[in-house]
């Protein structure tokens, strides 16, 4: 019955001029592995969280998912391959802030648009960061740090990935704080931390996934989570407000996006497999051990409307903050 209903249907559209190849490419979606880009190198936050995503979709999917890094200018190069990939499911991305929601208040003009060139599947999860130093710096709280930083404005250095939450973290600490310190930008990956391990920077704004294990060695010395809320990894660390810091969150999120115009079947099934993945024990006991907690209940709809809010947001925090645009 289901193959005379192909039939006929494949005989009603090649009449009206009609591609049948959406209805049958849709039916037997994922028949081949899907590439899932990630914008940074490999060993980075992103980097970490994309192979967890990766790997727990590829199971519920049933083929595999291969990483894909295309680094370079916060996410952009990445999010631009996967803007001008086929909208046939198979090429995807690892959605994070700094592409899909500050690029052009910090690059200017992008060559894909913010919203418009994809096709938002699900948030899928959100890390922690932890306010880090150098263990010669002389502060063991972030109320040291703040006196320490308004002593000696601009002499700390901050690792940075410019446009990425160790980047905001920094400028939004500086901005609720009343301080000044002096941005190193890096490319991305793991080498800000490797400098600040060294002291050749001596702050950082690092998720947990990529420190924690130099903090429980006495490589760096964590001083508070830059969230609203505790995490699970480091029960007795204080919140960045409760340690003496004004409010603030640098807390990064994760999406998966595909290209513009992808067919509404295979969107729903790629969100479907997304909504299983984030509720199984496996992805949150990943997530768990990286500090992220999963993104539940979002759909299509509500992801690409936090994603048109947070532009607006951005667009202003760059003019507070007069952020340079770079080109």
């Amino acid at each position: 019955m289901r193959s005379r209903l192909l039939i006929a249907l494949y005989m009603v559209t090649s009449l009206l001029g009609l591609a049948p190849a959406h209805v049958v490419a849709a039916d037997s979606y994922p028949s081949m592995p899907i590439k899932l880009y990630v914008g940074f190198p490999p060993g980075g936050p992103t980097d970490i969280i994309g192979r967890v995503i990766g790997r727990e979709l590829s199971k519920q999917l049933g083929q595999p998912v291969v990483i894909v890094n295309n680094g370079g200018a916060a996410g952009i190069i990445a999010a631009t391959t996967v803007s001008r990939a086929e909208p046939d499911g198979y090429s995807l991305l690892v959605s994070v802030e700094s592409s899909q929601t500050r690029a052009q208040a910090l690059y200017g003009k992008l060559a894909y648009d913010q919203e418009k060139s994809f096709t938002f599947l699900r948030k899928v999860a959100k890390q922690h960061s932890l306010i880090v130093v150098n263990p010669q710096l002389p502060v063991h709280s972030v109320a040291e740090l703040i006196a320490y930083l308004k002593a000696h404005p601009g002499e700390v250095n901050v690792g940075e990935t410019f446009g990425t939450s160790s980047h905001i973290g920094g400028t939004l600490f500086d901005m609720a704080n009343d301080t000044k310190v002096t941005f190193v930008s890096y490319p991305g990956g793991a080498q800000p931390i490797t400098d600040t391990v060294a002291g050749t920077v001596q702050l950082g704004f690092f998720t947990e996934a990529t420190v924690a294990p130099l903090v429980k060695a006495g490589s760096l010395r964590a001083l508070a989570i830059a969230a609203p809320e505790r995490s699970k990894a480091f029960p007795d660390l204080p919140t960045a407000t409760e340690a003496g810091s004004k409010p603030f969150d640098a807390s990064p999120w994760f999406g998966v996006v595909g290209p513009a115009n992808m067919p509404p079947d295979i969107v729903k099934k790629l969100g479907e497999a997304l909504d299983r993945m984030t509720a199984s024990n496996e992805f949150q006991t990943e997530l768990e051990i990286l500090g992220a907690v999963p993104i539940q209940g979002t759909t299509s709809e509500s992801f690409a409307q936090d994603v048109g809010h947070e532009i607006v947001v951005w667009n202003q925090w760059a003019k507070d903050v007069k952020a340079p645009t770079l080109h």
